[in-house]
């Protein structure tokens, strides 16, 4: 059964009050978050490789009178379902996973090089990206958060979607070249990207798992930051973040995919990921029932960490 046809069976069942997906954006290879509530909607759902928004960021804000609710779920949105339902965020008989196994977002600032570009003038053709008639490896065309991806089809669900053919892409290891380099080098690589930082919060808002009523970058009483965008208050505030979300981060990439400047900020919240995972043997989003790394003792814990 289709995405159209599982989601229109829902609504009319009354299984759920609102299917949370994707509609075509305003914009040509935008799309737009939607919560589809009537069955003669449903024709608007799509899910493309411009799907990049990571729905489960919505989850926190539904409207009144939506008791349950399906998530149009690729392998991040899942993740970010299952690491709010361990946050006791959300209630999981509340929520049905419609799981779509995602063939890699494309980055849409690297189609801004076609000058008019228009969306009939590309498709997709297995691991090719065609445009213009011209077919180029979809790969070079990914997302930054889809080259690393390690899950492209989400490992918790309740109905998976399986209309479409993904694609058999590598993953990349982003963090080898920069951890290659000196201390001193990795020192200068962030300066140089967290100097361009204008600090529009688009990136914590885009984030799943931001979801402080108040943010330490807005508190007054104490106040952490000072409004203008300098380096050390940049410093502060990504790395900040990087400690609030360590092991809740979900690799999704919603935070670079917001950057208006294009800044790899993933590649902090990455590399804590990583130490996470090394450390304490625990990844966000994979497993509802793993005990958290940070409020969980164990006796055979070797501690190298603060060593």
């Amino acid at each position: 059964m289709t995405l159209r046809d599982t989601a229109r069976k829902l609504l009319e069942e009354n299984k759920v009050q609102g299917v949370l997906g994707y509609r075509k954006g305003s914009l040509p290879f935008r799309t737009r978050p939607y919560l589809f509530r009537d069955p003669c909607e449903v024709e608007e759902l799509i899910f493309t490789p411009f799907c990049g928004l990571n729905l489960a960021r919505y989850l926190l804000c539904l409207p009144r009178g939506i008791e349950r609710v399906a998530i149009v779920a690729k392998g991040c949105d899942g993740r970010a379902c299952v690491a709010l339902v361990r946050e006791n965020r959300l209630r999981r008989e509340n929520l049905l996973i419609l799981g779509v196994p995602c063939p890699g977002m494309v980055d849409t600032r690297k189609l801004a090089e076609w000058e008019d570009l228009q969306e009939h003038e590309v498709s997709f053709r297995g691991e090719e990206i065609v445009i213009r008639g011209v077919a180029y490896p979809l790969g070079s065309f990914l997302d930054a958060s889809c080259r690393r991806c390690r899950y492209r089809s989400p490992l918790v669900y309740d109905i998976l979607i399986e209309d479409s053919e993904v694609p058999s892409l590598p993953q990349e290891d982003t963090l080898r070249e920069l951890r290659s380099l000196p201390e001193e080098k990795r020192w200068e690589f962030f300066r140089k990207e967290l100097s361009r930082c204008i600090r529009c919060y688009a990136c914590r808002n885009a984030c799943p798992m931001c979801y402080c009523k108040e943010c330490f970058a807005e508190s007054h009483k104490p106040s952490f930051l000072h409004p203008s965008p300098t380096l050390r208050d940049n410093f502060v505030f990504h790395l900040g973040r990087a400690m609030h979300l360590a092991g809740r981060c979900v690799e999704c990439g919603a935070c670079e995919r917001a950057c208006p400047l294009g800044i790899p900020i993933a590649t902090m919240f990455l590399a804590v990921s990583d130490t996470v995972r090394e450390h304490f043997a625990f990844e966000a989003g994979v497993d509802v029932a793993a005990p958290a790394p940070f409020v969980t003792y164990r006796e055979d814990d070797p501690n190298a960490f603060i060593r």
